[in-house]
């Protein structure tokens, strides 16, 4: 995704080294080089941090990621406290690793937005369009089958954790349910985002609503549920990332979102899946072992994450259209996404 914003990394060191200064009140000192930027992420502005600091005699130089809440950006209610309280909550309360969290600022003087810092996990993470690049395509098929697998159980466990927790997500005003929340959100999304709406998101949006399922879940889901939100260290998840868009949408609307964006990264690009990972059916079926249900109203869960795929898409391509990005597509582009929205829609 392309489009967003980003600050200034030298205004951005400017104002965070006062503010480290007094969250390390036993720093002698704290020497920070200029952020850099991570190769891909297009919705919060994120920088990667390296400072030294000397304490008591000793000197360590940590990792640090900044994640800092954008303006303008791709989704319509972006928010990093969100973010970092479903952080700060998930290793508490169920098995899922994510990257330790350090502190949250809502003051916008520091740097101009609200932002938190966490720590930076090392290992490997899948390209966006995996089969065709990245370091999955440089591992043997059965170590892909282990890393597979383990995305595949951290999945279920995410969707195993108790909603207690996150009831700060909630969103009452919306629904009664975390299904009917993210589809009055979305529903909204689609008329705030700008970019021209295709006859066949209106079409989707009132398919939904006329084929909800009855029994509506609410339930934990991580909101971006792809390879690409994952760090990996020996074939094993060792990270979850980007809970931009986490809710109470249940299991469900994750998987139906994977499932999605399996088929973007092959069928829609015309690539072969790479062998060791699983098709749609294999993928529903390790998740339903893993979860020890079964996955519920799949077909509709699929044109609900292509439906919202096709929006937060076109919702990119017109904020780079508007700040007038050379590679922005013009309005009458080939979407594969609105095309796969057609094809489940039918006649």
């Amino acid at each position: 995704m392309t489009g967003l914003r980003r600050r200034d990394e030298r205004e951005v060191a400017q104002g965070l080294l006062p503010w480290l200064r007094a969250k390390i009140p036993n720093a002698d000192e704290i020497v920070l080089p200029l952020p850099c930027r991570p190769e891909a992420g297009g919705s919060s502005d994120t920088l990667f941090l390296e400072p030294t600091i000397r304490e008591q005699g000793r000197i360590r130089r940590v990792a640090w990621v900044l994640r800092i809440e954008a303006e303008n950006q791709i989704y319509q209610y972006p928010s990093v406290e969100r973010q970092y309280r479903v952080m700060q909550s998930l290793p508490v309360h169920s098995p899922v690793a994510v990257p330790r969290v350090l502190w949250y600022e809502a003051d916008p003087s520091v740097i101009g937005a609200a932002f938190f810092l966490m720590e930076r996990v090392d290992g490997a993470i899948p390209a966006p369009l995996h089969n065709s690049g990245g370091f999955l395509t440089q591992v043997t098929t059965a170590d892909r089958e282990l890393i597979w697998l383990s995305a595949i159980k951290v999945m279920a466990e995410i969707h195993s954790a108790p909603v207690g927790p996150f009831s700060f997500l909630d969103r009452p005003n919306l629904g009664k349910t975390g299904v009917d929340q993210e589809m009055a959100s979305w529903n909204s999304y689609m008329r705030w985002s700008g970019a021209p709406l295709r006859p066949v998101q209106e079409r989707g949006c009132r398919w939904l609503y006329d084929h909800v399922p009855t029994n509506r879940t609410t339930g934990l889901a991580w909101g971006d549920a792809r390879p690409g939100n994952m760090i990996f260290r020996d074939n094993r998840c060792v990270a979850v990332i980007d809970w931009e868009t986490a809710s109470l949408g249940g299991a469900e609307t994750d998987l139906g979102w994977w499932l999605f964006y399996d088929w973007l990264a092959s069928e829609g690009f015309g690539v072969p899946r790479l062998p060791g990972l699983g098709s749609r059916d294999d993928t529903i079926r390790v998740w339903q072992e893993f979860a020890g249900r079964k996955a519920q109203d799949m077909e509709w869960h699929e044109v609900f994450a292509t439906w919202r795929f096709s929006l937060v898409s076109d919702r990119a391509k017109h904020l780079a259209r508007m700040r007038g990005s050379a590679d922005a597509p013009p309005v009458d582009a080939r979407s594969p996404h609105a095309e796969r929205l057609e094809m489940l829609l039918g006649s």
